[in-house]
């Protein structure tokens, strides 16, 4: 889910506040993602694979290139409208807080600056999203089954980049054995530890490379990685393309 993301790139199109009720919209292939807060809503979203009940205060991704129906009996809302240039889904996302006041803040907060648009504007507002997007990454922490590597996944989240990383030390936060340890991460999470770490520091790596202001060898080192050509043939083993191939088509796309 995109909440879940830690790193996500974006640019923002629009701020919109809309209050209706009584209304049906149709909604095809639009070319941005949009993420909304809702204040007071009695909606239902549609789309082929899905139906999705929306009430007040629940927050919702629409990817773009989706369509889908709403139809809203009441719906006041407001939505950011962006681009998500590391991140896309094929289904509609959502979720509801169990502290909206913090999402009415800040929505109320990105409206109003948006609207006012004074100087550096965008770069306020862009402030003001990504403050957004790390309330919901913090709101949409899974919740670890077994309690007794708790420690241990805070240390691999907090430390993984890091090119001493040491998967003993991080079972030994939970006072256990690697062996011991690496049984019990696969069994939470579906994947060996080392796997885990792969993955997070290759999504850091293409949220860099999307940025485009490291060269391939900072993007290796800050990842984690001592040598380039062993960061360059993970890379590719995750997303099958080589760093400057994934950058390369990132800017052609």
């Amino acid at each position: 889910m995109i909440f879940e993301q830690e790193y996500i790139i974006f640019e923002i199109l629009d701020v919109l506040f809309f209050d209706q009720k009584n209304s049906r919209t149709n909604n095809s292939n639009r070319n941005f993602d949009a993420i909304s807060f809702r204040y007071k809503a009695d909606t239902t979203l549609n789309t082929h694979k899905q139906q999705i009940e929306l009430s007040d205060d629940s927050i919702c991704y629409v990817p773009s290139n989706l369509s889908y129906t709403r139809k809203s009996k009441k719906d006041k809302l407001i939505v950011i409208h962006f681009k998500a240039f590391n991140y896309h889904s094929e289904m509609i996302e959502w979720f509801s807080s169990e502290n909206p006041e913090k999402y009415r803040k800040l929505f109320n907060e990105i409206l109003d600056c948006w609207n006012k648009k004074e100087v550096s504007y965008k770069n306020e507002c862009a402030a003001l999203f990504s403050k957004i997007l790390s309330e919901m990454y913090k709101d949409n922490q899974p919740a670890y089954k077994n309690k007794k590597i708790g420690e241990s996944i805070i240390y691999m989240e907090k430390n993984c980049l890091r090119s001493d990383f040491s998967l003993a030390v991080a079972a030994a936060k939970s006072f256990m054995s690697e062996p011991y340890f690496r049984r019990l991460f696969k069994k939470e999470f579906g994947m060996s530890p080392k796997q885990y770490v792969i993955e997070r520091r290759m999504e850091y790596a293409k949220a860099l490379i999307i940025a485009g202001y490291f060269s391939i060898q900072e993007i290796s080192e800050l990842c984690g990685y001592n040598d380039q050509k062993h960061f360059s043939a993970e890379f590719k083993k995750i997303t099958g393309v080589s760093p400057s191939k994934y950058g390369y088509n990132f800017n052609e796309n």
